[in-house]
């Protein structure tokens, strides 16, 4: 490869300085420059702990958005339908169903409560950027904004308990237990309504409420069916305007982008790394 990469792409910016340096490192062009395995082993961002361990998460829940955040549209909308039908116990759920519970009890929705100030059943844009703080996060009120854009799967401008635990849950983990094909089965099914085996822009505008989309009915329309277009292209890899079921799939395994928290920054105040 000739093309020299570009540090500063928006792809890159949810990873911590740490984490960029390190990558810096391993992708050096000459052989000779690059530090070896017992090296890479002591650079910092191998060496760093988590840290503030008595926080929910273990002080994680900012890359867990991040990371979350880094997703298409129609892969956030499948999780989230595969995480309401976790929480619902079903029969082939197995070892899943136990991180979804595990999430909860090590904090995950606690802190939805204590988000939720006003008791509403949803966290607002100020309630997160608030609550966020309060944990010992540091972020604008800009990048919180963005963050609930990003990851505000219904696109009602607030965040709902099922969208908050969604962004929370370790995939990459559940992607290993043995039932996991069995939820994706399910969540292609429910999308391809006509059961023709792919699913069409049609089907997809079924997923978009109307009434989540600002402007008049025809702005607001076309602004529903340009998403639905975005969400379309997005798992429709070879263009023939659908998704197979090959395609659903490939969607729905690992992200391309690094998933591993550790390459995000977790935006704690640098005092409670000692917690």
């Amino acid at each position: 490869m000739t093309t020299e990469i570009n540090w500063d792409a928006a792809e890159l910016e949810p990873l911590s300085r740490s984490a960029v340096e390190f990558l810096q490192l391993l992708l050096r062009r000459d052989p000779q420059h690059r530090p070896s395995a017992c090296q890479a082993l002591t650079h910092a961002w191998v060496q760093e702990e988590g840290s503030a361990a008595d926080l929910p998460l273990q002080g994680s829940v900012v890359q867990r958005l991040q990371r979350f955040s880094t997703y298409g549209h129609l892969k956030q909308v499948v999780l989230r339908m595969i995480a309401d039908e976790m929480t619902e116990d079903m029969p082939a759920a197995g070892k899943v169903v136990k991180v979804v519970r595990d999430l909860k009890a090590s904090g995950g929705l606690a802190l939805f409560h204590e988000l939720d100030t006003d008791k509403s059943g949803s966290v607002s844009l100020n309630e997160l950027s608030l609550g966020l703080r309060r944990q010992g996060y540091v972020l604008a009120d800009s990048e919180v904004e963005q963050l609930v854009t990003k990851i505000d799967a219904d696109n009602d401008g607030d965040i709902v308990l099922s969208e908050f635990m969604t962004t929370l849950l370790d995939w990459h983990q559940l992607q290993q237990e043995p039932s996991w094909q069995a939820y994706l089965d399910h969540a292609f099914h429910r999308l391809d309504v006509d059961g023709d085996g792919f699913i069409s822009l049609e089907e997809l505008l079924e997923k978009l409420p109307r009434v989540n989309y600002t402007g008049g009915s025809a702005e607001a329309e076309a602004q529903r069916c340009a998403e639905a277009k975005l969400m379309l292209r997005e798992a429709d890899t070879n263009g023939d305007g659908k998704i197979s079921r090959e395609e659903f799939n490939d969607l729905l395994r690992d992200n391309h982008a690094p998933d591993s928290l550790s390459f995000y920054d977790d935006r704690l105040a640098l005092n409670m790394g000692s917690v």
